[in-house]
């Protein structure tokens, strides 16, 4: 489950852990730009860690358009399904080398390729809804108010986050900053293994399946 601290605990954490809990000498705002900062790298580890913590998802409705826009906020995409009704039907990725027996071809898609900011569908569909598995960017918490919610995922990930902050305050008052990099570190080293942990019974296996005429080494097959 998520553990979620408002934006204001959060801030006041970390301007103790830096000794400046009274102190001015870093505006509120600017405090938040560092939290959101860090943030951003407390959930780049969480994504790294293979897991699906973050993921969300978007729809595709296909028109035989030759490409569809990547979603503004995505930072990866995982996978894209087709729908029909409640069912759904995964596309398998393909390689770049497998363009050419695919390219110009219409019908209802089996595969789909992202290359730049294009979400292609092979076959080219005229019609259908395909749903896109992706992550989501990170959240700029720099224009949070003070009652939002961030998610930091754990413990190790809300006391990665306070010590990473704290230890940009301490560099930038000039003060003893050791120990908020050890604790930084040691916060990281456990969040890292907790998204690990959230991973590890999500294993990988090869999925081949035939569409028409498009030959497969009988190699490829998990069966």
């Amino acid at each position: 489950m998520p553990r979620r601290i408002a934006m204001s605990t959060i801030r006041t954490r970390c301007k103790r852990r830096a000794d400046q809990e009274n102190s001015t000498f870093i505006a509120d705002a600017e405090w938040n730009a560092l939290i959101s900062e860090r943030y951003g790298e407390l959930y780049q580890i969480v994504v790294d860690g293979g897991g699906r913590y973050f993921e969300t998802e978007g729809t595709i409705t296909a028109t035989g358009a030759t490409s569809y826009d990547e979603y503004d906020d995505a930072l990866h995409i995982i996978a894209v399904d087709f729908l029909s009704g409640t069912k759904r039907r995964m596309l398998d990725e393909i390689m770049v080398q497998e363009r050419q027996q695919l390219a110009g071809r219409t019908g209802e898609a089996f595969y789909w390729e992202f290359s730049d900011d294009q979400i292609y569908l092979y076959p080219n569909p005229s019609s259908g809804t395909y749903k896109v598995l992706y992550v989501p960017q990170p959240p700029d918490l720099s224009s949070y108010a003070d009652g939002d919610l961030v998610d930091v995922c754990c413990p190790a990930g809300e006391s990665f986050l306070i010590w990473s902050v704290a230890l940009i305050a301490k560099d930038k008052s000039e003060t003893n900053s050791q120990l908020a990099l050890r604790m930084a570190e040691a916060a990281k080293v456990d969040l890292q293994m907790w998204a690990a942990n959230r991973a590890i019974n999500n294993p990988r296996h090869r999925i081949t399946r035939d569409i028409d005429d498009i030959p497969r080494d009988p190699g490829d097959y998990r069966y």
